[in-house]
């Protein structure tokens, strides 16, 4: 292999092109080691596929806008409506206005309703 190099072991795929998207973290909680996962495990598929002369597309999709963003924005709205003065505090503690939306959302049918429809506003 050290002579011939090791291309010639690489299999030749049927694939010419491949999108391989890992991580995704949800941007609306905090990161955690878990989150090393994905992102190592898409990265050796990316890899391989590279090896085997396939043209790769790596992603990292984090563009979860599901029920937690429209929790935080009711949330934030309720308590922030002057959201312009407040200025950076707003959002320097986004994982405690999370838990905090969720614990509403979880226990006001109202707010819930509110979430929702903050969620498809924003598709």
């Amino acid at each position: 292999m050290l002579i011939n190099g090791i291309e010639k072991w690489a299999p030749r795929l049927a694939v010419k092109r491949a999108v391989v998207d890992f991580s995704s973290p949800n941007i609306a909680k905090e990161m955690h080691v878990g989150h090393l996962r994905s992102t190592i495990i898409g990265d050796a598929l990316a890899r391989m596929f590279e090896f085997s002369n396939v043209d790769v597309l790596r992603r990292n999709h984090v563009g979860d806008w599901g029920t937690q963003f429209g929790m935080l924005i009711e949330y934030l709205f309720e308590n922030y409506p002057n959201w312009e003065d407040v200025g950076e505090t707003a959002i320097g503690d986004l994982q405690a206005f999370y838990k905090a939306s969720k614990q509403r959302f979880d226990s006001d049918a109202a707010f819930k309703e509110r979430a929702q429809q903050a969620v498809v506003r924003l598709q």
